[in-house]
């Protein structure tokens, strides 16, 4: 039987003064409806099975009618768990998969929705309660109810990790494992899909869920927006499985799975911010509301810049997930498509490819949350578009089982006849006596019966737990410990800090002597390179109060040979500071918390990891010392090359439109990420020849934008030698590589140290991480002020140019691009047809359809492994799908798209006057290495042990870059100069060539016909 996707449309509280811009309305257990009022859309009305308001806060914020939110019923947590909840119990505990799928604007309740608060900081986070609250989202009402019904013979195993651009977290895994989005996607026997190496935990009870949500989810990416002050940064995917006993056939068991999808926010990447907020209280109808009031954009613009370019990477594949929901339901209407099946395509990006297959055998819930205000009307109406398309879909649900072992079978007959037993003895049958024991015999038989169905979950349990021994045993030969095994210690300690919460605190330097000391022969021996002999090192010692059989209460910095940072300020040689609670210390480049158990203020009183970089990277922007003035020597080589920035867009923007202080604090934000930026490539240079990978070069450079204020965006072009190629990626991305390689470089130390055996994993080697990455190659322009007048595009004029991004913007290639004019959206091509359109001001108040081709990608400077065409046309993203494996310099695509506008407005030929562009992204064919970066590799084993690189075992090519980088930054400011000037001149001849050539002389036939 064929069931359709189940929509809700829920409505988040007011954050802002505004007109009301929604009316919801239930009319029936499942007939609800959304109206968008004071609109200006020509469809306002959107039927869908849930219509959920909970705008508390218009009596404050609301500017008009406000009769319609009074009549408007509230919709709580608890009513939405009453309207759903209970059938997705019953969905789970028949053995169907469920997924919750949870999507919208960022912080229009997507989360709140799903799960609750789940901010590990505040009161009224969800798992911070065993029993039902107020505020508990969808999974924790199901989780606590089946935990409730929980009977011998259940099984829980939980699964939670986090999809960032192209990689997958496992926020479950105490290692830190991250791996390529595609290793390991799998569909597991019945069909579902399955990420086979993140962990799977066995729960046993409602407290041991929490527990693990909780530490798990401190670990998610998350970061503040002006739409959210906690917007997560990613797609979170979590899944509870529920194996049960079959009702009907004792030999087999059923699993129940939900799936909760909570997605990254579905905004414009370009429309973000990175926030500052404000949190405020105030009363309301006798109840406490708190608001995170926004301040406005944060002060470092790099944050910003950051989340924009992450951002563009993630709307594609939501932008993929709408595109599906879209031709899904065309083939719907079309019926050309049975209940339960897909279209083909739509596999290139994590969220497609991992829940496109499943939710269609599912049964699925989509959550789609919207604002209530005026202001977010263009977001709301995208969102209530991409939920019509979800809420025609049909689905064809089908059920997991599996067979019962023998022992499973033999455990449940015998703890049946334990309770038969247990029950004769209870009423009396038996007498009183024996009671006790057998009950102590069913619980035995209990937990046997819990450890022979944990199976495999048990097992990779257990190896999880001897490798973090392992690791533990390996980091303690250096003085390090995990926290996972010493987050209880008594002792004053040092804990890693990272602005990304994936990889903070997981080490501690424990300092359990009256001495110790930092640096290679140390008592602790860090593994950053720029960590030196008697780096630094701590004294710790009582008053004479204490108790010296206690933890030591004061504790020493004193400074030494290497490089050491005190709260922002560095420490002289034979300096000595007094440690206070939270002090942060920089030890080689590695950013430390001081903690003092029992002494530690309250935990709201800590510093962000955010707040600690930023001091550290102010006290290297003010450094003076050597090296801080060759960086300086670089950044005067980028000082020019943004001189001819600013001089090239000059002609371009008025000084009304220049905001001089926003300016300087943009061109200081683009000062700090290069300061930032080039250490790190030079010490990353020194790992990947130590990984016997010195094919690969680093360099940041500058990509020309259209930025009013003419700022340039910083990149980081990676050169693999071996092949003659660069690709340039973005800072965030590089950053990311940067922590992975590091990484894998401390456990070959370690394992060559232990004299074990390690290979890093094909996708972790340094040049499938920096090189295997997908970028934008290029851009193709198109003037398409010809489309007003219904002329198809030339001949001659269907291949264009694609322009590199980066200097020296030369031609990389050329890209077919035809649009052809349609009578209609399901009209076919008509070679004949031809729009009697003399004035554009003619189209106004007429419909617009055409039909785009793009076809060959020809003469690319790189073999293409991937290859995709992105653009945006009326405001609306596209992309085709993705080719996958080319290994090509010429991709063909067969993408065809109808382009319709119901009634042409001054709006929407003014965008038809402005140039078009469409982008094409790709990833570089990664040729076979011939070495493998492991223990058997003896030129890394050299290398390794002896700090630098000595010997280079042929699996890559020396590069030998670093003596001449100066020149070629220096040489690059003269490419250019020399380019913005060849650009500027191929713009006027793109404006003056054939393709206006051809509209200018179809104007002048209209005029003489018309004559």
């Amino acid at each position: 039987m064929s069931v359709s996707i189940k929509v809700a449309i829920r409505c988040r509280p007011w954050t802002i003064d505004d007109k009301l811009g929604v009316e919801m309305t239930q009319n029936g257990e499942e007939e609800g409806e959304v109206e968008l009022l004071n609109s200006s859309y020509s469809t306002t009305r959107f039927p869908y099975s849930y219509s959920w308001w909970t705008g508390a806060g218009y009596k404050k914020h609301a500017k008009s009618n406000l009769d319609v939110c009074e009549r408007m019923k509230m919709v709580s947590q608890t009513d939405v768990y009453d309207s759903v909840g209970q059938k997705i119990k019953a969905d789970l505990m028949d053995g169907n998969a469920v997924v919750l799928f949870a999507y919208g604007l960022s912080g229009s309740g997507k989360t709140f929705t799903v799960f609750g608060p789940d901010a590990a900081d505040i009161p009224e986070a969800w798992f911070k309660h065993s029993e039902p609250h107020d505020l508990w989202g969808l999974f924790p009402h199901l989780a606590y109810d089946l935990f409730k019904e929980k009977q011998d013979g259940w099984k829980f195993s939980m699964m939670y990790f986090q999809n960032v651009v192209d990689i997958v977290r496992d926020l479950m895994s105490p290692m830190v494992d991250e791996k390529s989005y595609k290793s390991g996607m799998r569909k597991d026997k019945d069909g579902f899909m399955n990420i086979d190496w993140c962990q799977s935990a066995t729960l046993k009870t409602w407290d041991e869920l929490r527990e693990q949500f909780m530490k798990s989810n401190a670990k998610k990416a998350i970061s503040p927006t002006q739409f959210n002050h906690q917007s997560t940064r990613g797609h979170c995917i979590m899944t509870l499985e529920v194996e049960m006993p079959m009702p009907s056939n004792p030999a087999m068991k059923q699993k129940g799975r939900v799936y909760v999808c909570d997605l990254a926010g579905t905004e414009p990447a370009g429309d973000i911010f990175y926030a500052d907020y404000q949190k405020i209280k105030y009363m309301e109808d006798g109840k406490e509301i708190i608001e995170h009031k926004l301040k406005g954009p944060h002060k470092d613009q790099r944050k910003t810049a950051e989340l924009q370019n992450q951002g563009k990477k993630i709307n594609l594949s939501l932008s993929e997930m709408a595109q599906f929901f879209m031709k899904m339901a065309e083939a719907v209407k079309k019926k050309t498509l049975k209940p339960g099946k897909s279209i083909p395509g739509c596999n290139s990006f994590f969220l497609c490819k991992y829940l496109k297959d499943t939710m269609l055998q599912a049964r699925t819930y989509l959550f789609c949350a919207i604002r209530p205000e005026v202001t977010y009307h263009p977001y709301t109406f995208s969102t209530l578009g991409f939920a019509t398309n979800a809420s025609v879909i049909k689905l064809a649900p089908k059920k997991a089982t599996a067979n019962m072992t023998d022992k499973e079978r033999k455990l449940m007959a015998e703890m049946q006849e334990l309770k038969d037993l247990l029950a004769q003895y209870q009423s009396g049958e038996m007498g009183g006596k024996g009671g006790a024991d057998m009950a102590a015999l069913l619980a035995a038989k209990q937990k046997e019966m819990e450890a022979a169905m944990d199976g495999e979950n048990g097992n990779t349990a257990a190896k999880n737990d001897a490798m973090m021994k392992q690791q533990a045993e390996e980091y303690g030969r250096r003085g390090i410990h995990l926290t996972h095994f010493e987050k209880d210690t008594k002792f004053p300690y040092f804990i890693n800090l990272d602005e990304d919460p994936f990889r903070s605190n997981r080490f501690m330097y424990i300092l359990s002597k009256e001495k110790t000391v930092f640096g290679p022969g140390g008592d602790i021996k860090p593994l950053a390179l720029s960590v030196t002999k008697n780096h630094c090192s701590i004294e710790n010692s009582h008053t004479e109060a204490t108790d010296i059989t206690k933890a030591f209460d004061t504790c020493t910095l004193v400074g030494g040979t290497g490089e050491t940072v005190h709260n922002g300020k560095k420490v002289k040689k034979d300096e000595r500071i007094a440690l206070k609670s939270f002090d942060r210390v920089v030890i080689g480049g590695e950013l430390l918390l001081f903690r003092q158990p029992g002494v530690d203020p309250a935990e709201g009183d800590l510093p962000t990891a955010s707040e600690a970089v930023e001091e550290y990277q102010n006290c290297i922007a003010n450094a003076d010392n050597e090296q801080q003035r060759a960086l300086e020597e670089q950044m005067r080589a980028f000082q020019a090359e943004k001189d001819q920035w600013k001089k090239d867009n000059e002609d371009q923007m008025s000084q009304d439109e220049i905001a001089k202080e926003e300016h300087a604090r943009a061109m200081a934000a683009v000062d700090r990420e290069i300061l930032e930026l080039l250490p790190k490539t030079k010490e990353l240079k020194k790992i990947v020849g130590l990984l016997d990978r010195d094919c690969l070069t680093f360099d940041v450079t500058l990509q020309r934008t259209d930025d009013k204020l003419g700022v340039p965006k910083v990149k980081v072009k990676v050169i693999n030698n071996l092949s003659d190629e660069s690709i340039i990626i973005d800072p965030f991305e590089f950053m990311k590589s940067y922590s992975v390689v590091k990484d894998e470089m401390m456990r070959l130390s370690m394992a060559i140290e232990s004299g074990r055996d390690y290979e890093v994993d094909e996708d972790k080697d340094p040049i499938k991480m920096l090189f295997d990455n997908t970028f934008q190659l290029g851009t193709t322009t198109i003037f398409p002020e010809y489309l007003i007048y219904g002329l198809s595009t030339d001949e001659d004029e269907e291949n264009q140019d694609i322009k590199n991004i980066s200097a020296p913007y030369n031609n990389v290639g050329k890209l077919q691009v035809v649009w052809n004019p349609l009578e209609g959206p399901d009209a076919e091509f008509d070679d004949d047809y031809m729009p009697e359109i003399d004035d554009p001001s003619d189209l106004i108040g007429k419909p617009w359809t055409y039909r785009l081709k793009i076809g060959s990608c020809a003469a690319l400077p790189i073999i293409v492994d991937e290859c995709q065409i992105l653009y945006t046309f009326n405001g609306q993203e596209y992309s085709t799908d993705k080719l996958m494996e080319q290994s090509t310099h010429n991709p063909e695509f067969t993408y065809e798209m109808v382009h319709h506008v119901d009634c042409v407005d001054q709006e929407f030929l003014d965008y038809l006057m402005k140039p078009f562009e469409i982008d094409i992204h790709c990833s570089p064919k990664v040729m076979g290495l011939k070495t493998k970066v492991s223990t058997s590799n003896k030129a890394i084993v050299d290398n390794l042990k002896a700090g630098v690189m000595v010997s280079s075992g042929g699996g890559a090519v020396g590069a030998g870059v670093e003596s001449g980088e100066l020149e070629k930054l220096r040489a690059r400011v003269k490419e250019l100069e020399a380019e913005n000037a060849a650009l500027k001149e191929e713009n006027l001849a793109l404006k003056g060539g054939k393709v206006v050539g051809s509209l200018e002389e179809a104007k002048a036939l209209d005029k003489s016909i018309n004559q």
